[in-house]
């Protein structure tokens, strides 16, 4: 339902931007809000138990999470250059929903369990660079890359912190007032997240288990109004 949302708004924008639509300042500082949504691969992840727990046999070495589609929104502030070339620091928070986790390698294999909440959220924040093919028309394609910091919480509400990259590619249209609109696909990737403990520091009383991921992964598509200054 938001993929349809989304396409919409930008089809009614394309068909008004003929009357709306002028060249935008040469350069200048901007602002971009937006929102879309976003999809995950699900998650295969390594479980580790804390030593002081007793199980029946032995407990489950790996679990995979499985997902919905979420949402994301953003912004970002940034600067248009004359000659094509656009930086900007952008913030963005994605939620992805929980269909369900399932626990395997143990004795009791597989096993669904339940969740602490039904979401894997994450707050990320992003240095970019983009690249807009500027040509005749009020219609710009562009592509970009960005570098950052994704900070994350798992489906236990545990939360780790990892370096952050993506790619990005859209289209720009230019409407009167110094606005575009922005439609674009970006795929992201993080380093690996772990969840919990280290081996040596799970105390009595503490944390009863560390998960291992080998990054996040997501393609977003995301469509933002930009004003231009």
């Amino acid at each position: 339902m938001l993929t349809r949302v989304i396409a919409a708004g930008i089809t009614v924008s394309l068909l008004a931007g003929g009357a709306l639509a002028q060249e935008a300042p040469a350069d200048g500082f901007y602002v971009r809000a937006g929102a879309g949504a976003v999809f995950a691969n699900d998650l295969e992840q390594d479980v580790t138990f804390s030593p002081f727990l007793v199980f029946i046999g032995p407990p489950s070495t790996g679990q995979t999470v499985a997902t919905e589609t979420g949402f994301v929104v953003g912004g970002a502030l940034g600067f248009d250059y004359a000659d094509g070339i656009r930086t900007e620091l952008e913030y963005r928070y994605q939620t992805i929903g929980i269909e369900s986790v399932t626990r395997t390698g143990g004795f009791f294999d597989p096993t669904v369990i339940p969740t602490a909440n039904d979401d894997l959220n994450a707050h990320l924040l992003m240095a970019n660079f983009f690249y807009d093919f500027r040509n005749s028309s009020r219609v710009t394609p562009f592509i970009g890359l960005g570098v950052g910091g994704a900070f994350a919480e798992n489906e236990n509400a545990d939360r780790d912190a990892a370096l952050a990259y993506q790619g990005r590619a859209g289209l720009s249209l230019a409407l009167n007032g110094g606005f575009s609109i922005d439609a674009e696909y970006i795929y992201l990737r993080t380093n690996d997240l772990v969840y919990g403990p280290e081996d040596d520091d799970f105390v009595m009383g503490g944390p009863d288990m560390r998960i291992d991921e080998d990054g996040l992964s997501t393609s977003t598509v995301m469509v933002s109004l930009r004003k231009q200054f």
